[in-house]
């Protein structure tokens, strides 16, 4: 009876998995931590039959977004196979820990192949070429074992997909660290130009958006996330740049509007001075102040530079990327 009973919860469980959707998103507000490559080993564990199910759906939807399905089909439809009949294994815990560890191998294997593709489609192989080299030749080992589509791998094809991915990882880390710092530099100079017409001042909640920005993109810099920091300093720049053309644009329509009331006030002085010189007025008039008379109290306006977000000129270097 307790044999039946396992089989039907095993069952019912494997149902639930497959059938359900994906977990919630993460809140998207918190700065990013870069990806890291899959650990490929799982320690022997006595878990139950619904604990074992959860970790090897969890590596199979990691296999999944990181492209497994599409990279290698075949082999994730014979894991799904395996996991199908997990509930039938003699051995489930052994059998669950396989499966798992061959999810992560696929799923580093996708990553090394998408990370790949993203150096060769910007060039950046160049920046780091040995590590470059390496992760070629770690994923031609792995691709030659999955053409052959064997029931089981290799213990050094689990190492080498690992490896492959860091290795076109540490190609993207070393490019988009050098592509940050330009564009933070970009953002700073726009910064500068936006403060040069007081756009704190004119418009501080844009201008405070476009601030918090850079410093997002320097807390993701310092995680190492410097492709996400890419990210926020472009969208700094162009907070920045927009902030000072339209200023700009809306400061000189104003100084124009002044200067020519400027114009009409002198043209208007002017008449007066003539006037009266033909025809002096000698007796005070009831609505014309005194020469002499204080009109407006005194400005005493806030210093405008204390509306400048205060940001570290330059960014300094936390981490250093590990290139070969």
């Amino acid at each position: 009876m307790k044999k039946v009973s396992l089989v039907l919860l095993s069952l019912s469980t494997i149902m639930y998995f497959v059938s359900c959707g994906s977990k919630p998103a993460a809140d998207q507000s918190a700065p990013e931590a870069p990806e890291t490559a899959v650990e490929t080993t799982v320690e022997d564990s006595t878990d139950s039959i619904a604990q074992l199910m959860e970790k090897v759906n969890d590596a199979r939807k990691s296999a999944i977004e990181a492209g497994a399905d599409k990279n290698c089909p075949e082999q994730m439809k014979k894991l799904d196979n395996l996991l199908a009949g997990l509930k039938d294994s003699k051995d489930p815990n052994g059998s669950a820990k396989s499966i798992i560890e061959k999810y992560n191998l696929l799923a580093n294997y996708s990553k090394a192949k998408e990370s790949k593709k993203e150096i060769d489609d910007n060039g950046f192989a160049s920046l780091a070429p040995n590590n470059y080299d390496s992760g070629i030749k770690n994923l031609e080992k792995v691709e030659k074992v999955l053409s052959s589509n064997p029931d089981e791998f290799p213990k050094t094809a689990f190492v080498d997909a690992e490896n492959a991915y860091k290795d076109f990882n540490a190609v993207l880390n070393v490019a988009y660290k050098k592509i940050a710092k330009t564009e933070r530099e970009a953002a700073m100079q726009a910064k500068k130009m936006a403060d040069s017409v007081k756009a704190g001042v004119a418009r501080k909640a844009e201008y405070k958006e476009a601030a918090e920005l850079i410093q997002n993109g320097d807390t993701l810099y310092s995680m190492q996330n410097s492709k996400k920091a890419t990210e926020k300093y472009k969208s700094a720049n162009s907070k920045f740049t927009y902030l000072y053309q339209d200023v700009s644009e809306k400061r000189a329509a104003a100084q124009a509007a002044i200067d020519e009331a400027k114009k009409r006030v002198a043209e208007s002085a002017e008449f007066a001075e003539q006037a009266d010189v033909k025809a002096p007025i000698t007796e005070k008039v009831e609505g014309i102040e005194d020469e002499d008379a204080v009109l407006l109290e005194a400005d005493n306006y806030e210093a405008p530079e204390k509306a400048e977000a205060n940001i570290a000129e330059d960014i300094k270097d936390e981490y250093e990327v590990e290139a070969k």
